[in-house]
């Protein structure tokens, strides 16, 4: 059919062809975008998610190390008494106490300020510090009612602090049990933000292919109809 006849040149029909085209490839690079956003958005929310949980995992782990650093000190403070009756083994016994003493309180600071970030409630924690300093000035005064060479000294030093690390060890066990609900909870939340951020970018990477493929089907109808006139 010629131009006068009313139909289409080679001319027109190649524009008409090639800018169908162009419409294609231009969807096409929309979808390919939308893909490259959709998995960037889902890796964005994987990274931080995952590190969350990580951190919510070590604020668990960190409470239950700072309870059992605890009962090291309280055994390394029973060693000072039972086995110190030489000078040199006094030392070495007290300095180990001391250490575990200065290793509780960090972890103890550690796991506030770590729980403060992660939206913990630290009043209990702030709570169980207070009480370990008053614990550890209760044992630096008994201490000196202990004498090497007297054994029956260790019974006055008994006396002082008997009892008084129960307490402590009772908060301990109400933190390291609400760190952990805390994150088992928190955990589930997130992985369920995952879960919701993954299927929201399935779906729109669904409705995505959907569209282009109905602009596709468009365009090839549009360049047979453009080529049969």
């Amino acid at each position: 059919m010629s131009e006068a006849d009313g139909g289409m040149s080679l001319a027109d029909t190649r524009r008409r062809v090639l800018a169908l085209s162009a419409i294609v490839g231009i969807a096409l690079i929309v979808i390919v975008m939308i893909a490259v956003y959709g998995m960037y958005r889902l890796d964005t929310a994987v990274t931080a998610s995952g590190a969350e949980i990580d951190r919510l995992s070590a604020m668990a782990d960190d409470a239950r190390v700072a309870q059992v650093t605890f009962k090291t000190q309280i055994q390394e403070w029973k060693n000072t008494l039972l086995r110190g009756y030489k000078a040199e083994d006094y030392a070495a016994y007290h300095a180990a106490f001391v250490a575990r003493r200065s290793d509780v309180s960090k972890r103890l600071d550690d796991l506030a300020s770590t729980a403060g970030e992660l939206g913990f409630p630290t009043k209990d924690l702030v709570a169980l510090r207070a009480q370990h300093d008053r614990l550890d000035a209760a044992y630096d005064e008994a201490l000196a009612l202990f004498k090497p060479d007297d054994p029956l000294s260790v019974r006055a030093v008994d006396a002082h602090v008997r009892g008084k690390d129960r307490p402590l060890n009772e908060a301990f066990d109400r933190v390291v049990t609400q760190a952990k609900a805390f994150a088992d909870e928190r955990r589930e939340v997130l992985r369920q933000r995952i879960a919701d951020t993954a299927r929201n970018v399935q779906r729109t990477l669904w409705i995505s292919m959907a569209v282009g493929f109905a602009f596709l089907l468009l365009a090839v109808f549009m360049a047979l109809r453009a080529i049969g006139r």
